[in-house]
């Protein structure tokens, strides 16, 4: 007869062992599984830019010099799709809290205007460029976001502003009503957008 310690060490012994078996059942899944990385984010210069038609306001002044051709957007291709893009666009322009209207959306482009106040316009607009000196009360940028799908998973993004200035002519003279006037871009409002894309995206090494 076994004695009542030895049947003891036994069940222990026996117990430790069902232990281990099951733990080496269980240990190769558990080492087998990886975890899906995604798939890998970037962006790179465009290879291409072609200017994106805008028709100015009625409203609008002449400038001092006559304009220059229409500059190109801002331009970067990205890997991603295109509705995803918008969309990270758009919830970057929510997070910033920009004051936003006649907002327009589809499958290949997001139009919108964004307003500013006259320091803001300042920063971003060029003011200084009009045939006579003017109290800006107010401005606005004309936004067009446009994508173009381009092949191995990349979509191209054009980014074309373009500002308006509202506000009374201070000329002692001449002065005028108030009125609106066309105004240069700085490009600053560009690359806060192309900033926020190569951010995401990260640049292709």
């Amino acid at each position: 007869m076994t004695p009542p310690r030895a049947a003891r060490s036994n069940a222990i012994l026996c117990f430790v062992l069902f232990a281990l078996r099951a733990s080496a059942q269980v240990a190769p899944t558990e080492q087998t599984a990886t975890p899906v990385e995604a798939a890998r984010q970037s962006s790179r210069p465009c290879s291409a830019n072609p200017v994106l038609a805008y028709l100015p306001g009625k409203k609008a002044k002449k400038l001092k010099n006559p304009p220059a051709p229409e500059p190109p957007p801002a331009c970067i291709e990205v890997k991603g799709d295109p509705l995803g893009i918008e969309e990270f666009l758009q919830n970057f322009a929510r997070e910033r809290a920009w004051r936003i209207g006649e907002n327009h959306t589809s499958e290949d482009m997001w139009s919108f205007v964004r307003y500013f106040n006259p320091d803001e316009l300042e920063a971003y607009a060029q003011t200084k460029v009009l045939i006579e000196p003017v109290k800006f009360t107010s401005g606005k940028a004309a936004t067009t976001i446009r994508t173009t799908e381009m092949g191995g998973d990349f979509v191209r993004v054009q980014i074309s502003v373009h500002f308006q200035g509202e506000g009374k002519s201070t000329d002692p003279t001449w002065k005028q009503p108030a009125a609106v006037w066309p105004l240069g871009s700085k490009g600053v409002f560009e690359q806060e957008l192309v900033g926020a894309l190569e951010h995401q995206y990260k640049p292709l090494d």
